[in-house]
């Protein structure tokens, strides 16, 4: 009998109300300064944007976020927040975050009929067949939040259309222990995860 050891915590939500709350998106995030550097195939506002937009993004993302904190029963903090410009051949090369915590890319112009989801590495090998596995979330489209564990490699495909390819990226870092504590998602200390 299949005794599974590990699983991979990955969760997907849907926006409420995406298109009247993306307008308003849009207008903070285009007020950005962004930049592209010999290091990187795409425009981001991560080393401009301060983490100007993390309570903002708390806030906007406040039920989606309660619903990550009951299903994954964690509390955190967002530590970092930043938005990527895909234009026609940008892309993103293999990278992760970090070797804790989790990472969220929240789809804000996105055409699933252009455009490719993030690909996400497999954290360990086929045992049958010795490959290395690739997924993509599945049914992406604007308004979809996709968090995963911030060690998983990822990567993105070049955009081959014409259209840009908008996300915002960020980081959740779990509570520690009292005697190690950070600020918290202040809405999830009231949640009971039992």
């Amino acid at each position: 009998m299949k005794a599974p050891l590990f699983e991979f915590p990955s969760y997907q939500y849907e926006i409420d109300d995406w298109e009247f709350k993306k307008k308003g998106l849009l207008n903070r995030i285009n007020k950005s300064k962004y930049i592209r550097t010999n290091l990187q195939t795409f425009e981001t506002d991560r080393q401009t944007n301060n983490k100007n937009y993390i309570h903002y993004l708390e806030e906007f993302l406040r039920p989606e976020l309660l619903k990550f904190c009951q299903e994954a029963k964690v509390n955190f903090q967002m530590t970092d927040a930043w938005c990527v410009r895909y234009y026609k051949g940008d892309h993103q090369i293999v990278h992760n975050h970090r070797g804790w915590g989790f990472s969220g890319i929240l789809y804000v112009e996105f055409d699933p009929n252009i455009h490719t989801p993030t690909c996400f590495v497999a954290p360990w090998q086929d045992p049958i067949i010795d490959s290395t596995s690739l997924a993509f979330p599945q049914n992406v489209k604007e308004g979809t939040l996709f968090i995963a564990p911030s060690f998983t490699h990822h990567f993105v495909h070049p955009n081959t259309g014409e259209e840009r390819r908008v996300v915002i990226a960020f980081d959740l870092l779990p509570n520690l222990p009292n005697h190690q504590s950070i600020n918290s998602f202040r809405e999830c200390d009231n949640i009971n995860l039992s």
